[in-house]
């Protein structure tokens, strides 16, 4: 991401509660970044980084992200979030919100990490819906005009042939292979190009917060 101005000063202090599971501690959080002047802050962080640490969505394998790089997602995704706010784009089908729910809740479940303890099932929600959103997006603003064409498919086959590279694969599988290359290229120049568009500040993460959750 480009021209990122850096806050040495915290931000939208909020002064928030948590409770543990013997007594109550008060800590002030700030904001991580602001995205078009819209706020990501720091439990925001926390939350993703747990549910990422999870694997928590049902394509999705257990992994582990610095606080850094679960910003970088963060804000990735609040681009594409605004950008279907613009354009006002069709929600998400309920019944594919309902199974996906189901399955996220049977990966929290199974997550052996102490974060998962106290997310509520409200906040889940909200979040999958989220994800489900930004899925959408994507596949309308990229997907949808990602084509593969015979001739594709054709000289990849002919370089695997000349290339000495294993031959076990299809035509159709081959195709689904460039597919996929061709829409995780459009996707990450779709995020370059909103990224540079934006207005971005990030504020520090290290040393100025309470420790994320084990």
């Amino acid at each position: 991401m480009k021209r990122f101005v850096f806050l040495f000063s915290l931000s939208f202090l909020l002064l928030l509660r948590t409770a543990s599971s013997s007594d109550d501690f008060i800590y002030f959080e700030g904001s991580a970044a602001t995205v078009n002047k819209e706020v990501i802050f720091f439990s925001e962080i926390v939350f993703e980084q747990c549910l990422l640490r999870c694997g928590a969505l049902p394509e999705t394998h257990q992994k582990e992200f610095s606080l850094s790089e679960t910003r970088e997602r963060l804000i990735e995704e609040m681009l594409a979030i605004q950008e279907h706010e613009k354009l006002g784009l069709g929600q998400i089908d309920n019944v594919v919100f309902a199974e996906q729910l189901a399955e996220v809740e049977a990966k929290l479940a199974s997550c052996g990490s102490t974060c998962r303890q106290d997310i509520s099932e409200e906040r889940l929600a909200k979040w999958l819906e989220r994800k489900l959103v930004i899925r959408n997006f994507l596949y309308n603003r990229v997907e949808l005009f990602v084509d593969v064409s015979e001739e594709d498919v054709r000289k990849e086959l002919d370089r695997r042939a000349h290339g000495g590279f294993a031959a076990d694969l299809s035509a159709d599988e081959v195709r689904q292979e460039i597919r996929e290359e061709k829409i995780a290229r459009e996707t990450q120049n779709w995020r370059t190009r909103a990224a540079s568009r934006a207005t971005i500040t990030l504020s520090p993460l290290e040393g100025k917060w309470p420790e994320p959750m084990p």
